[in-house]
């Protein structure tokens, strides 16, 4: 199954269950100060799950665009360098907020996954939380898996919560084994060995945690699934890895046409840069730009860290902009917003790759410089503060480059330096002359200047008065396209 009939059997399926389709929320949250990126399918209904809303939505179904950076979910240096760490992937979910149970959600996943799909039972195992002995019966009794494949684990495994309080439970995982020996099977390897990949995770919101860390039964309890579309294509197209998929591959293809290497030699920068071109594509789209801070920066970031990869396979100038097309064929027939704002996409990572190529160049001579210069294990903070701060280099970057040489960074000194730095800017920005100190000599007599900035960026225009203060003078104008700088603004 190509991964654009996986996504439509999955909503197709919940569909025929009753369920709304509801369409992806954006990855730049519009209404959620406390997320950075959308990085989960729950993400747009979590004022139901709190009680905070009147939603007479009782199932939904739907593939949700998800990014996820960092934090317990995912380590960015993972990305690409395995098979399945990703910055921007898709979240196959259904839901029931206060309608079906356990009993529904654990029936459907099993019929999709073995009828639907055709999935082999005996490579299916599936896990419970340790005290949660309904889900067990119903896995047993309501399904036909072999009652040796249902264990159970603790906390860490088999336990949701959304934060330190709030809506959470159990929840029931299932996972698939996509080793060779099919009869080379084990109890012990399910959520420890990398041959039992966890398909989809069912979630049963039933208690609360409370301020004081006491579990309390719910009102009405909800039901919430995730399964990732990557892994799900990789398992269905016999893939053992999610960059060998058809939501990947395309990519990689096109980074093989532009670069001067195959993908068979170092196959990571291909990985690396297939996954952020996704990530940046729809990020861009649904209205984040990258910036230097917030997630802007974050963007910024992976964009630098997808064109530093493009160096290591021949790649010295920009092309990342080169695939956003590649991107928009893949994927736009379900997310129609990739097409309809890709040429705003590629002209915004056009120019940032401009941007960073001045830097990357300007910066990896001096990092050599550094380099050659330094003869213990630990490149000085003052070396990697010198070069973000006058050449532009990111410490991110620097970190990489360290790496690369068996070399770390002292990042407590830069950081300090980059503290101190901040605090000058802060000093030296404030303007503490009055004006009422400075003698006007008056020219013209006119109201004064008109800001023109908003229709044009130059004008000719006439000064109406002027003053002389120590070694300055200062100068009204009767039209102006310039305004004050603040906060960085030029």
């Amino acid at each position: 199954m190509t991964s654009k009939e996986i996504r439509k059997s999955f909503i197709d399926f919940f569909k025929s269950k009753n369920h709304k389709f509801v369409k992806s929320a954006p990855v730049a949250p519009l209404d959620d100060p406390t997320l950075l990126f959308t990085n989960a399918g729950m993400n747009q209904f979590k004022s139901i799950f709190l009680g905070e809303s009147n939603s007479k939505l009782s199932r939904a179904v739907n593939s949700q665009k998800c990014i996820r950076v960092s934090g317990k979910h995912n380590d960015l240096e993972e990305v690409g360098v395995d098979a399945f760490h990703h910055t921007f992937f898709e979240m196959l979910g259904n839901w029931s907020f206060g309608d079906y149970y356990k009993k529904e959600a654990i029936k459907w996943s099993w019929e999709l996954l073995t009828e639907v799909w055709g999935l082999d039972k005996n490579r299916l195992w599936i896990s419970v939380y340790i005290n949660d002995d309904e889900t067990y019966d119903i896995w047993e009794q309501e399904t036909d898996i072999n009652p040796d494949r249902i264990l159970r684990f603790g906390n860490d495994e088999n336990f949701w919560e959304m934060g330190e309080t709030g809506p959470c439970g159990p929840c029931s995982e299932i996972h698939y084994y996509i080793g060779d020996d099919e009869f080379n099977q084990s109890s012990s390897g399910v959520n420890k060995d990398s041959d039992y990949w966890e398909l989809w995770n069912l979630v049963f919101i039933q208690n609360e945690r409370l301020k004081d860390g006491r579990l309390v039964e719910l009102p009405k309890k909800h039901v919430d699934t995730g399964a990732g579309l990557e892994r799900i294509a990789s398992v269905l197209q016999n893939k053992v890895s999610n960059y060998e998929t058809d939501l990947f591959m395309p990519i990689m293809l096109e980074i093989e046409k532009i670069s001067s290497s195959k993908i068979g030699g170092n196959v990571i920068p291909y990985q690396v840069i297939s996954d952020h071109i996704r990530m940046l594509t729809f990020s861009i789209s649904d209205g984040a730009i990258p910036s230097n801070e917030g997630r802007g920066y974050v963007l910024r970031r992976i964009l630098r860290r997808a064109s530093r990869f493009g160096r290591e396979i021949g790649i010295n100038e920009p092309f990342l902009y080169k695939l956003v097309d590649t991107v928009s064929d893949i994927m736009s027939d379900d997310y129609k917003e990739i097409y309809d704002n890709r040429l705003l996409i590629i002209e915004t990572i056009k120019r940032e790759e401009i941007n960073f190529n001045k830097t990357l160049d300007r910066g990896l001579r001096h990092f050599d410089t550094i380099l050659n210069s330094t003869s213990g294990k630990v490149i000085p903070g003052e070396s990697a503060f010198k070069l973000f701060d006058t050449y532009g280099f990111p410490i991110d970057l620097t970190k990489l480059l360290a790496a690369e040489n068996k070399l770390e960074v002292d990042e407590k000194t830069f950081n300090d330096l980059m503290i101190k730095q901040k605090d000058r800017a802060k000093k030296t920005g404030k303007f503490n002359m009055s004006f009422s100190e400075l003698n006007w000599t008056i020219i013209k007599d006119s109201p004064d200047s008109n800001f023109i900035g908003y229709q044009y960026i130059k004008s000719i225009s006439s000064v109406i008065k002027y003053s002389k203060y120590n070694d300055k003078i200062f100068i009204i104008l009767d039209n102006t396209p310039f305004y004050a700088e603040s906060g960085g603004q030029i």
